[in-house]
């Protein structure tokens, strides 16, 4: 394996490398070790169900006297599995990093998806959301009129009752009563209580004058949970979350609730969690009701009041080709707005791609059902220049890891059973690349012959299983996190120049920060999260750039080396991709400038049969600097080869003796922003 830089070392101890039980944290190595044995015993239940078929799966235990053992050649290919995600060229999830062989990820096993998507139409779909949530599975989600209402009449009073606990929780279980037109909700300490509880909140009739809140089971935040690793929040944000969504239903008193209303409860159920971001996407079609005030429901989400509907990343479904006049006005909508919302989706051809086509998941790789999952798997395909036998043999690997990881049981209790059916009909896999925008020397071939590979790989696990094959296999996700942990460029996309001051977020109460301020890597405090530093890593993306001389406010001549590309040649590498490697979509975030507007509109309509979705955002300027700007830092910001270098040399070895981290997941964010990120 080559050397790691230390961006790469960093982000896996904060983000992947879990605590044991007196909070001495993984190496890598063992965090490797940790996947792959959850590797081996889903496969060794996969095989034992084979001689148990009728036997629920989660009723399949390693105890049992027929629990089949693997053979030396299944061994041997999780050894192989080991060694390529040791050597960070191929690598499951994040969130398979981080729970994957935990007894969390065996007996939740939704904890291990990335993706997922529902139709909200009942009160149980609402509970669905939530869990999911607290599982860290990014949700998408299409609100739908119908059923859902609102309390049977206005409740004058909502009062909450905090958790002054300075230990651990209480009770666990929720605990519900109506007494003297006083109806009181307690909420239990756990995740299977959380869920359940926006249920108790949604469906209560009650003709109650006082709605009472009670969150004293709660832990205090700061607290690591058990089994999930996660840091808990308290009850801070649950306590704004529930009366806020109490207000809609007074509001809708009577009444049935509008798909902005459902829009906001869901907004309101992604602030609960920790201090991660969760992932949601809400899509609405075109033409339908409400879909303008849908299209426009975010223009004051930096206020107090709306500040919930940054949770989701919002999106208008087609299913008809748009003419020229509707795409170049919601383009103009969009610039309006900011350059990136609403997002559009073209259904008719995801319907082409897969029939069962409801919706997406936040960052749209994956072509989901309503009530259906996806897991993700990953290869850097920048790793295999001039060595395509290794990239076919490295992919065919993940693939048969990523159809094992389908083989999974859905019925926990909490989700509802249609989740489970569907994910045995349709067992969809994501074998995704990463590092592509490096490698635009290879041909459309080449492509199409590693979309065979991983597609025969996932079949011939699914032959070997007795099982059906996958709907759908190759994808292309955007790749934040994972990507920094493989010393790679993020997904389909090219960084914004070749030498990169990334100034990355940790907890002020992670050690780590300490240990990078004494090996002499700058840090500052975040100017938006007081309990936050930011801490500033030297990145060198390579020979990749156009070279361009900048003058500088004081007069000053710098020479930077950055992305020139334009809009559609962004899009040609989406198209090319999308063509001839994946199955489902390419998640990607097109840069752009405004004076792009018709080009863009001209290649969508040329396109629209290739097309499903991709997201806009407004190009940075990669010549201007942060002090051009006016700001402290810029998360990404080019700068010369001089000041690389200078800063390089004045770096330390890291003592890394004794190191914890306190951080925890973070989603696996879209270059840009545009997905969910921390």
């Amino acid at each position: 394996m080559s050397e790691i830089s230390v961006r790469a070392d960093v982000v896996t101890r904060r983000t992947y490398n879990r605590p044991d039980d007196d909070g001495v944290f993984e190496t890598w190595e063992e965090t490797v070790d940790r996947v792959v044995d959850h590797q081996r015993w889903l496969w060794e239940r996969a095989l034992t169900h084979i001689q148990l078929p009728d036997m629920p799966l989660h009723d399949v235990t390693e105890d049992m006297k027929e629990w089949v053992s693997l053979s030396w050649e299944q061994t041997s290919e999780l050894d192989e599995l080991r060694q390529i995600c040791f050597d960070r060229k191929g690598l499951p999830s994040g969130r398979t990093l981080w729970l994957g062989g935990t007894e969390v990820s065996k007996r939740r096993e939704a904890s291990q998806f990335n993706c997922s998507h529902t139709n909200i139409e009942t009160v149980y779909d609402f509970v669905d959301i939530l869990w999911l949530l607290l599982q860290g599975c990014g949700v998408g989600f299409t609100p739908v009129v119908g059923t859902l209402t609102g309390f049977r009449k206005p409740i004058k009073n909502i009062e909450i009752i905090h958790s002054t606990r300075a230990g651990k929780g209480g009770e666990q279980n929720n605990e519900e009563t109506f007494n003297n037109g006083i109806w009181t909700i307690k909420v239990g300490d756990s995740a299977e209580a959380w869920a359940k509880s926006v249920g108790k909140l949604l469906a209560g009739k009650y003709k109650a004058h006082t709605l009472v809140l009670d969150f004293s089971e709660i832990r205090p935040s700061g607290e690591r949970l058990k089994g999930y690793g996660w840091i808990s929040s308290g009850d801070g944000p649950i306590s704004r979350a529930y009366p806020a969504i109490a207000k809609i239903l007074n509001r809708r008193a009577g009444g049935l609730l509008t798909k902005i209303d459902i829009l906001d409860i869901a907004n309101w159920l992604g602030t609960v969690l920790s201090s991660r971001r969760s992932a949601e996407i809400c899509l609405v079609e075109y033409g339908t009701d409400e879909w303008y005030e849908f299209a426009k429901a975010k223009e004051d989400c930096y206020t107090p009041e709306f500040k919930h509907r940054q949770q989701s990343n919002n999106s208008l479904v087609f299913y008809h080709k748009p003419s020229r006049i509707e795409l170049s006005d919601l383009f103009d909508t969009i610039i309006q707005h900011g350059g990136s919302e609403p997002g559009f989706i073209n259904g008719q051809t995801a319907k082409k791609r897969a029939p069962w086509f409801k919706g997406l998941n936040p960052c749209a790789e994956i072509l989901l059902g309503n009530k259906s999952f996806c897991n993700l798997v990953e290869m850097d395909i920048s790793k295999f220049a001039g060595n395509s036998a290794e990239a076919y043999r490295v992919i065919k690997i993940i693939s048969r890891a990523n159809y094992r990881q389908t083989v999974v049981d859905f019925r926990d209790g909490i989700l509802q059973e249609s989740w489970h059916l569907n994910n045995e009909f349709l067992r969809l896999c994501g074998v995704s690349n990463t590092g592509i925008a490096k490698r635009d020397d290879m041909s459309e071939y080449e492509w199409r012959s590693l979309n065979k590979a991983a597609t025969n790989a996932a079949y011939g696990m699914a032959n070997e299983l007795g099982l059906e094959y996958p709907k759908n296999v190759t994808t292309v996700k955007p790749s934040g996190t994972l990507s920094k942990v493989m010393d790679t460029w993020e997904g389909v996309h090219k960084p914004l120049g070749r030498y990169i001051f990334n100034w990355i977020n940790f907890s002020n109460k992670d050690p780590l920060v300490a240990k990078l301020t004494k090996a002499k890597y700058r840090s500052l405090p975040n100017p938006t999260d007081v309990e936050s530093t930011l801490v500033c890593f030297p990145v060198d993306n390579g020979n990749f750039f156009t070279m361009k001389e900048v003058t500088r406010r004081d007069g000053t001549i710098d020479v930077l080396e950055i992305n020139t590309e334009s809009a559609l040649t962004q899009l040609e590498r989406y198209k090319k991709i999308q063509q001839y490697y994946c199955d489902q979509n390419v998640s990607n975030t097109i840069s752009y400038d405004p004076s792009e507007k018709d080009g863009i509109v001209d290649w969508l309509l040329n396109n629209w049969d290739l097309y499903v979705g991709v997201s806009f955002l407004f190009r940075t300027d990669p010549t201007l600097s942060a002090k051009d700007l006016g700001y402290d830092y810029l998360p990404q910001e080019v700068v010369t080869k001089i000041n690389y270098d200078s800063y390089c040399e004045v770096l330390q070895e890291i003592d890394w003796s004794n190191t914890d981290s306190f951080e925890e997941l973070e989603e696996d964010g879209c270059a840009g922003g545009m997905c969910p990120v921390k």
